[in-house]
């Protein structure tokens, strides 16, 4: 059972360390989908993908912020839970030097599932030309054998859990 704990103004879900949320609004497609190699055949660690339906991207697992790239286009998570994430916004975004993306966080920072990482304008990013496809790879495993069980294929809502 979730609990509630206030903010400020907002209120944020707390997790359990094991689960993991989407980072956005927007529907959940397989890796096979993506429209990039590396993402799609998994070749970072097991991915999937989110097309998202806004720009405001959170934490999906409570951890440390362990790598947040200058341009803002993709952070990684040490997850509680043992396991590294990278998040990944857009596909070659890199390429945009941090136009349209404003970040609320730094390196090292605590982060629980469900807080506000990146902002991004996903009409500048489709402007310059890039797939706004958002991407949880799971980069490092506490255990050899673990994988994520996704829930299927569907329109999902921020800050909502993500797996079984």
């Amino acid at each position: 059972m979730s609990l509630l704990k206030k903010l400020g103004k907002k209120e944020l879900q707390l997790f359990a360390d094991t689960d993991v949320v989407s980072p956005v609004n927007g529907e959940i497609i397989p890796a096979s989908e993506i429209n990039d190699g590396v993402f799609a055949q998994e070749m970072m660690g097991q991915t999937i993908g989110i097309i998202p339906s806004d720009g405001t991207v959170v934490s999906p697992v409570n951890g440390t912020i362990v790598a947040l790239y200058p341009t803002g286009h993709a952070f990684g998570i040490m997850g509680k839970n043992g396991n590294g994430y990278l998040i990944h916004i857009g596909i070659n975004t890199s390429s945009m030097n941090g136009k349209g993306f404003k970040c609320f966080v730094q390196q090292g920072d605590e982060v629980a599932a469900g807080q506000k990482i990146i902002d991004v304008d996903l009409s500048e990013v489709k402007k310059e030309g890039h797939d706004t496809t958002i991407m949880i790879i799971v980069t490092d495993k506490a255990k050899d054998d673990y994988k994520i069980d996704f829930i299927d294929p569907t329109i999902v809502e921020r800050a909502n859990k993500i797996n079984k």
